[in-house]
């Protein structure tokens, strides 16, 4: 068996295609695990050495087939709103690695995880799943017999850009940044390639990494703030419109509503300074947006 085989789960996800792309980096051979290979964002991994591996989470033999060899994977994934599916298949994957002998698991979950009240706060709302799945995931990865790293990451940059935002605030292309925040809202932003970053850390230093819990967040900025870079970014004025108490009231079946709500207070979770410890080259908003000019624009 090489000693530097990873499986990246999500492999063409923001996360996955940093944490692929900072593995090649460092001299590891990535099983890229992907729904469709011939994806443009799959083909990108390959083209920069990936070993593609066609499956999803919910058919244990394509996990099977992709896991063979690694020594280690990188498990994110998608919740579920409507069953246990995201503990059901992270509970295959950790069978199946441990099976193959995988050493270590890095397991990206969320920042909300940081506060031990969470699970009262949220009781109810339609966003738990989101939450609270992670947190029985988390645990299955410690009770896992593996040795484990978990990363828990803030708001992603890559939401208030194309193609996330227009899904998460379709009012930006016309200037309007229509929110639940709040105006005295502060978000703990990381970009995602900081993950991947902090990813290959622990992978590369098990020993030192071993039962670490790391939250992660590369800067903290209001949402006045925040649409003053989209503003300078694009070029067009961009204006935060904060939604009322009564439309949010109406609008709280809505997990993307909930979800704003959720992130009032993140900001509380995450100590930059310790972050910033670690030695990860964190990336700034402005400078994130510069990277991404194209998909600001779009």
């Amino acid at each position: 068996m090489r000693s530097k085989v990873a499986l990246v789960i999500r492999a063409t996800g923001s996360q996955g295609t940093a944490v692929t792309r900072h593995l090649l980096g460092s001299g590891w051979t990535v099983h890229a695990f992907v729904n469709d290979p011939e994806n443009p964002r799959a083909l990108a991994l390959k083209d920069i050495g990936a070993e593609l591996y066609k499956g999803s989470l919910s058919d244990s033999s394509s996990v099977q087939a992709a896991i063979q060899g690694c020594t280690a994977v990188f498990l994110n994934q998608m919740p579920s709103f409507t069953d246990d599916a995201e503990t059901r298949e992270a509970q295959s994957v950790l069978n199946l690695a441990k099976a193959a002998g995988v050493k270590h698991v890095v397991h990206s979950t969320t920042l909300p995880l940081n506060d031990p009240s969470i699970a009262t706060k949220i009781a109810g709302s339609p966003v738990a799943p989101a939450v609270l799945d992670k947190g029985k995931v988390e645990r299955l990865v410690q009770d896992s017999g593996i040795t484990w790293t978990i990363i828990r990451p803030g708001y992603f940059m890559t939401n208030l850009i194309a193609p996330l935002a227009a899904y998460m605030f379709p009012e930006l292309s016309h200037g309007k940044l229509v929110n639940g925040y709040g105006p005295g809202c502060v978000l703990p932003l990381i970009d995602p390639d900081n993950i991947g970053a902090f990813a290959v850390m622990a992978f590369n230093d098990p020993s030192r990494f071993s039962g670490n819990i790391i939250s992660v967040a590369g800067e903290k900025l209001s949402i006045e703030d925040i649409t003053k870079e989209l503003s300078r970014a694009s070029g067009k004025e961009v204006k935060a419109v904060y939604r009322t108490d009564e439309e949010m009231e109406k609008d709280k079946s809505n997990v993307l509503a909930e979800g704003q709500k959720l992130s009032i207070g993140l900001d509380k979770l995450v100590d930059l300074e310790e972050v910033k410890t670690y030695g990860i080259l964190l990336t700034s908003f402005r400078d994130f947006l510069q990277q991404h000019k194209e998909a600001v624009l779009a």
